[in-house]
């Protein structure tokens, strides 16, 4: 048997989809905005330092955390953020008033594959009642600013492009949600089919009682598998097969 043969070539395309898929998961992690300390994040950019490396993002409405989901190579991946002193104001989620940006948390999340992606955001024992909405890029623009007003929830209702001055596109007009009641298990969940590339989440809570407090919550970002694409060698291979068995086909018909 060539070096060449169809069935080593099979191997190797195994053995570097698996070694692929490896480092993925293995670069796949969440980092944490660590100028954010145990309160709410500080205005301006406040583009890091960051607990687990630069995630590059340089807007200024000022991002917890970013997750890095790496769902790329036929594995499905999931990243929660949690800790780390993330957490909405009191009041970012208040019905039928309107509120300030200074009272949401913003947390973004890069997308490696096409996918369809479900998004849950639980309150973490703060008896917080969660919302959020979903937008498609990472803010760049120069004039956004978290002391601005939104209406009646932490989704930004109606759901617009460009929260707040940013330069944020709209996925599609129904891409929030908020829980049916507050408490320490509250959670709210979205699903959606989503395209690679990076999306920011707008994030806000009402307990109704507290007033300024950081109510803490717990965000997890859920990824499926994207489709492998098949290697070259595979089809080529599968011709031969095919080949081989019309061949065997019509000698047992002839008769020889």
């Amino acid at each position: 048997m060539t070096t060449n043969s169809p069935f080593k070539k099979l191997a190797l395309a195994g053995a570097l989809g698996a070694l692929m898929s490896v480092s993925s998961l293995a670069s796949a992690h969440v980092t944490y905005n660590l100028a954010a300390g145990d309160t709410l994040p500080p205005d301006g950019s406040a583009t890091g330092p960051w607990s687990a490396g630069d995630p590059g993002y340089t807007g200024n409405l000022p991002a917890t955390w970013v997750a890095m989901i790496h769902n790329d190579g036929g594995i499905a991946n999931w990243q929660t953020a949690s800790g780390h002193g993330i957490g909405m104001g009191a009041k970012a989620y208040k019905d039928g008033t309107t509120n300030w940006g200074h009272t949401a948390d913003y947390g973004l999340f890069e997308l490696h594959a096409d996918a369809e992606v479900t998004i849950t955001v639980s309150s973490d024992g703060s008896n917080l009642r969660p919302a959020f909405g979903l937008w498609s890029g990472w803010d760049t623009a120069g004039s956004s600013s978290r002391h601005q007003s939104y209406l009646n929830n932490g989704a930004l209702n109606p759901m617009a492009a460009g929260p707040l001055g940013t330069t944020l596109s709209l996925v599609d007009a129904n891409a929030w949600t908020f829980a049916a009641t507050q408490g320490t298990t509250a959670s709210a969940t979205l699903t959606r089919f989503l395209t690679a590339g990076n999306y920011t989440l707008i994030l806000g809570g009402y307990d109704g009682t507290v007033g300024g407090a950081n109510l803490a919550y717990t965000a997890t970002i859920s990824a499926a598998a994207s489709p492998v694409p098949v290697p070259g060698a595979i089809w080529l291979f599968g011709s031969a097969m095919a080949g081989l068995v019309g061949f065997g086909k019509r000698k047992s018909t002839s008769g020889v």
